[in-house]
């Protein structure tokens, strides 16, 4: 048997072969020290930031809604109410504001369409709220406190409460000033609007007690207080006044306080018609009472003398407020007869006796009344006041003029009574 010895190019392979594995061995040995020299500090990285994040989840609780309680509904007005709250718990976050919430609608919710709120600062603890915004009188509504946080809006019980209704506005009447015949200026002052604004205000008035706007009314213009002329009354006549302002619950009034007209020339009064009021430059003159002079309704002779005799009688004033004392002066100098002063003296109207003929200015006071009064002649007439011996002034009614007449019979002139009031 022939042996056959190996090749040296074989050994050679094989030798070969063998560096390679041992080479391809320690490469990899190499690559996987690498690859722990890489990953072991990346493994030890996320286990640290796990362990981190479970240590700051630990440290730091969950944030709630805040615990928050509703304070009682207190000063509540036609237009506003006060409330509040206290914050018991922030919920372990900050509060970021608080206050109360309110709507006419059971439930309110923050931010909601038809609520408003306060925002009363952002402590934990107690705090005190004014509801205005939207507040309207008689009107109920619902309101909680709340509070904010990161969370969200922790709410207190619901409470409700009525606004106060509007009462009737409440006046004082007067003064009264200008007082005329026909006419008076009155005012009023609105001490408080009842809580409604004021619609409409002025003065009413009636010749009852107490008087209403269905009875008689003006109006007034704009303020607390104000006047308002009434017009077309009758002349001396007793009237009531109240003041008056309305709001939407309804018409609040002043007190009663009454005034009498004046007594307007013309007027049927005390038996004959008033032809002269008193002037504040006359004698006898009152604010606060009205005087003047009253003709008789008709003449009372067409033709008389002045007196029987030619003599002085001493009846010489010319002044308003003097015819009385010149016909006493002329019938105690003259006696019985039939003489103008006479005729006036003698004169009884009704239960009125106290007539006289009137001096020469309170004469021509009736002159200018005429037409009120009425029933006078386009002529002379007497007054009682004696220009000298022979003569006594006479005042034409045809003109303002005044001129001296002959006493006696010879030549005589109308006459027309008065009396004083």
């Amino acid at each position: 048997m022939e042996v056959v010895e190996p090749s040296f190019s074989i050994f050679k392979n094989f030798g070969q072969l063998q560096n390679s594995r041992i080479l391809n061995y320690k490469s990899l040995k190499l690559s996987i020290m690498k690859i722990r020299i890489t990953i072991y500090p990346l493994l030890i990285m996320v286990v640290a930031t796990i362990a981190s994040c479970k240590k700051d989840d630990n440290a730091r609780p969950i944030v709630a809604l805040p615990t928050v309680t509703t304070e009682p509904v207190t000063n509540i007005t036609l237009t506003s109410a006060q409330s509040g709250g206290n914050i018991t718990s922030d919920g372990n976050g900050p509060i970021l504001d608080r206050g109360v919430i309110w709507s006419k609608s059971a439930n309110p919710i923050y931010g909601a369409t038809g609520t408003y709120s306060t925002n009363d600062g952002s402590a934990l603890g107690p705090f005190v709220s004014t509801m205005t915004t939207n507040v309207t009188p008689g009107t109920t509504y619902h309101v909680k406190a709340w509070a904010r946080n990161e969370a969200g809006v922790g709410y207190g019980s619901e409470l409700t409460f009525s606004t106060l209704s509007p009462s009737l506005p409440t006046l004082t009447t007067g003064p009264i000033s200008l007082v005329t015949n026909n006419s008076a200026r009155c005012s009023g002052s609105i001490l408080t609007d009842g809580g409604g604004a004021v619609i409409t205000k002025g003065i009413c008035y009636s010749t009852s007690p107490n008087p209403t706007i269905t009875d008689g009314m003006v109006p007034a213009p704009s303020g607390g207080t104000f006047t308002a002329t009434i017009s077309s009354l009758t002349s001396n006549t007793l009237y009531h006044v109240r003041a008056f302002a309305q709001n939407s619950t309804g018409t609040g009034y002043g007190n009663d306080i009454t005034f009498t007209t004046s007594i307007g020339i013309g007027d049927s009064y005390q038996g004959g018609i008033v032809a002269y009021v008193l002037q504040v430059v006359d004698p006898g003159y009152s604010a606060s009472a009205h005087h003047g002079l009253i003709a008789a309704p008709s003449d009372q002779s067409t033709s008389a003398p002045w007196s029987l005799t030619l003599n002085g009688t001493g009846a010489t004033s010319l002044l308003i407020g003097s015819g009385q004392s010149n016909t006493t002066t002329i019938v105690n100098n003259q006696g019985a007869g039939s003489y103008a002063a006479k005729l006036c003296d003698d004169l009884v109207i009704g239960s009125y006796s106290d007539w006289y003929l009137p001096s020469l200015n309170e004469l021509t006071a009736l002159y200018q009344s005429r037409n009120s009064v009425g029933g006078y002649a386009v002529a002379f007439y007497w007054s009682s006041s004696e220009a000298d011996t022979n003569n006594a002034y006479l005042q034409s009614f045809n003109s303002n003029s005044q001129a001296p007449g002959t006493k006696t019979t010879s030549t005589n002139y109308r006459v027309r009574a008065v009396r004083s009031f």
